[in-house]
């Protein structure tokens, strides 16, 4: 003869099992969440930080050349010039842009016969795409 009250007892006594093991995965869970967040929010910092320390590093590097870039020590004289070359590169091309912005602005002037308002609007929509390709 079956004893269902024995099988009753066994199986209430694996749901009791199962719901403990739900109840100690659900902490085990919320635990490994609050860790994941952790993990994120202290990644966040530390690129935060970099950026901060990159900036820093930007700036000594910036006053260094400043104060050194006439009689660097021999260490640094290699970083200077590369750092005076790239300057002279910046003006240059920018000095470049100017000129360019110049003509353009002639050529706008002599097609529009002096129509200033045009000739503006023209210039601020080249320069906003000039921006736009520079940043790309």
């Amino acid at each position: 003869m079956v004893d269902f009250e024995s099988i009753k007892e066994r199986a209430l006594a694996t749901v009791g099992r199962v719901a403990e093991k739900s109840v100690d995965i659900a902490k085990a869970a919320g635990e490994k969440a609050k860790l994941a967040g952790r993990i994120t929010k202290l990644k966040t910092e530390i690129a935060m930080e970099k950026d901060t320390l990159r900036k820093t590093f930007a700036e000594l590097g910036k006053m260094y050349y400043e104060k050194h870039k006439d009689n660097p020590t021999h260490e640094m004289a290699q970083a200077v010039a590369d750092a005076g070359l790239s300057l002279e590169i910046l003006e240059a091309k920018q000095a470049e842009v100017d000129a360019l912005k110049k003509e353009l602005i002639d050529d706008i002037d002599e097609i529009l016969d002096d129509d200033i308002d045009v000739e503006i609007e023209v210039v601020e929509i080249v320069e906003d795409v000039s921006e736009e390709k520079t940043e790309e």
